[in-house]
C-alpha cells in the first residue's frame, strides 16, 4: 500500500465550544479533498483529537461519511491536520498583544510571545 500525501491543509479556528477548537480540511494524495473535519483538544487535555463528518438522519440514526480505515491513514491525517494547527498556534498574536500598538501607530509583523 502507498504512503498517503496529504497536503493543502486548511485550519478554521473557531471560538473554543465543549473541546471543539477548529475546522480543518486537506487534500489526499492531490486527488481527494476532505472537509469539515472537527479539531477537539483530547478529554485528559493531551493534546488534540480529529473527528470525522457524519450525516444525522431524520430518524436521529448517524451515519459516517468519511472515516480513516487504517491505523496509518488516521496517523497521517492526524500528524498533517495536528502539526498545522500547532503551527498557527505557535505564530498567534493575542488580541491584548496587538491593541497597544495600533493605537501608537507601530508595525504589527512580530510574533507572539514577542523576541527576546
Amino acid at each position: 500500500m502507498s504512503p498517503l500525501e496529504i497536503s493543502e491543509v486548511q485550519i478554521l479556528p473557531i471560538k473554543p465550544r465543549d473541546g471543539l477548537v477548529a475546522f480543518a480540511s486537506c487534500v489526499v494524495n492531490g486527488q481527494l479533498y476532505l472537509g469539515n473535519i472537527a479539531v477537539h483538544t483530547r478529554l485528559d487535555g493531551s493534546g488534540y483529537r480529529l473527528v470525522f463528518p457524519i450525516k444525522v438522519l431524520p430518524n436521529g440514526k448517524e451515519i459516517q461519511c468519511v472515516h480513516p480505515i487504517t491505523h496509518e491513514a488516521g496517523d497521517a491525517l492526524q500528524k498533517a491536520v495536528i502539526g498545522k494547527l500547532e503551527v498557527l498556534a505557535s505564530g498567534a498574536v493575542r488580541k491584548d498583544d496587538v491593541l497597544p500598538k495600533q493605537r501608537r501607530g507601530e508595525q504589527l509583523n512580530e510574533t507572539y510571545p514577542p523576541s527576546p
